[in-house]
């Protein structure tokens, strides 16, 4: 892979990593808003941070390059662009929306769960439009979905923990609720590592085995032993130390879905 096409695919990195974290954290605060209770403060506070992630989302896809021929995906069209960029836009007026609603007191569950398909829709069209195949679209949104869901489930993990520390009365079911969430990604995401390979689309034996090793060790491995030790902390209400935890965790989880989608998108393999 030439240089060229390297720096050309760092643009969808960066893509892949800011839809992951507005789409992935207003899916876990949804979660939240279905299944536990956490403060109005916390709850706006990261729907706040999801929208400022599709404006910065938005910005970033409006400057993706154009696959030159030998990069792995293809060249998704003006209208698909467009497309694309709108419910981008979407997804940030949504979130403002929704943060409003928390902000008077309700818990905006309607307009969150539009906000969430909306930004499944971005993926949607993503994977659609860049993908030279059917079967590369279906595994290709795939990863997007499990990559959106762990990073920004990471995040929003992170951050709630880290509102223990100011809020020392708040019931652990919240932040036991999300760590549970992100435990099953994170496995969702070990057991698609196995499907690729199986299927001839996974990076072991293909040249790259070194990043699929990283994606494997510190992607994978690295935050579920980080996950499960957030999760036991958190049990125990040793908050302080959960939250350390999730920190790493989040890094953690964040450097994973720069090699996975760095793999895509500069290789075509599916990690």
């Amino acid at each position: 892979m030439s240089a060229e096409s390297i720096a050309r695919s760092l643009a969808f990195i960066n893509w892949v990593v800011l839809v992951g974290l507005a789409v992935g954290s207003l899916a876990a605060l949804l979660l939240i808003t279905h299944r536990a209770e956490a403060t109005r403060g916390y709850r706006g506070f990261t729907v706040f941070a999801a929208g400022g992630w599709a404006f910065l989302a938005w910005l970033a896809d409006g400057a993706l390059p154009s696959p030159d021929a030998a990069a792995p995906i293809h060249a998704a069209g003006a209208q698909i662009d467009a497309l694309r960029r709108l419910l981008l836009v979407l997804v940030a007026s949504l979130a403002t929306l929704w943060m409003l609603r928390i902000a008077r007191g309700s818990d905006g569950r309607r307009v969150g769960t539009f906000t969430v398909v909306t930004g499944i829709a971005v993926l949607i069209v993503g994977a659609v439009g860049w993908a030279p195949t059917p079967l590369i679209a279906v595994a290709l949104l795939t990863q997007l979905l499990i990559l959106s869901a762990v990073t920004g489930g990471a995040f929003a993990a992170m951050i709630l923990a880290h509102w223990y520390l100011v809020t020392p009365k708040l019931p652990e079911a919240p932040l036991l609720l999300l760590s549970r969430a992100l435990g099953i990604g994170i496995a969702v995401q070990g057991t698609l590592f196995l499907i690729w390979q199986l299927l001839g689309l996974g990076g072991l034996g293909s040249g790259w085995d070194f990043f699929a090793i990283l994606r494997l060790t510190i992607g994978l491995i690295f935050p579920a032993l980080l996950t499960y030790a957030g999760w036991r902390t958190a049990k125990a209400r040793s908050m302080e130390s959960a939250t350390g935890l999730l920190y790493i965790d989040l890094g953690a989880v964040a450097t994973g879905t720069i090699l996975a989608s760095g793999l895509f998108f500069g290789a075509g393999i599916f990690v």
